[in-house]
């Protein structure tokens, strides 16, 4: 039971360093970025979903991204927007995160830019 308790914590501890490096998003002091309790929410459902730390990273930034968007924070969402265009390249080409996976991430992106487009 420890054994999975340590993974956990390093999962968790990893996808949020990805978070905060690859997609410069704060996770920390960031008063656009949802509460500790969401975030563990949206890391426990990557971790039940099997997501690899690139894949969890990229669900954070993609679902911080929506709520960017809803609030109309335009600016940060376009400059998160290019981060998502480009970081996940490495994702691919290493085998880190899946066609299947990108695809419904790029789909939610696509779908929240729609959302606000009308």
């Amino acid at each position: 039971m420890f054994g999975l308790f340590k993974s956990r914590k390093r999962f968790n501890g990893d996808v949020d360093t990805k978070v905060n490096n690859e997609y410069d998003i704060r996770t920390r002091e960031n008063p656009n970025f949802p509460g500790i309790d969401r975030y563990l929410q949206i890391l426990d459902e990557a971790w039940n979903n099997k997501f690899t730390e690139d894949e969890a990273a990229m669900f954070v930034a993609t679902l911080y991204y929506s709520g960017l968007v809803k609030a109309g924070k335009h600016d940060l969402a376009e400059q998160l927007r290019q981060r998502l265009a480009t970081v996940p390249k490495f994702g691919i080409e290493k085998g880190t995160i899946s066609i299947q996976r990108l695809t419904a991430f790029l789909a939610h992106i696509e779908g929240a830019q729609l959302r606000h487009a009308e």
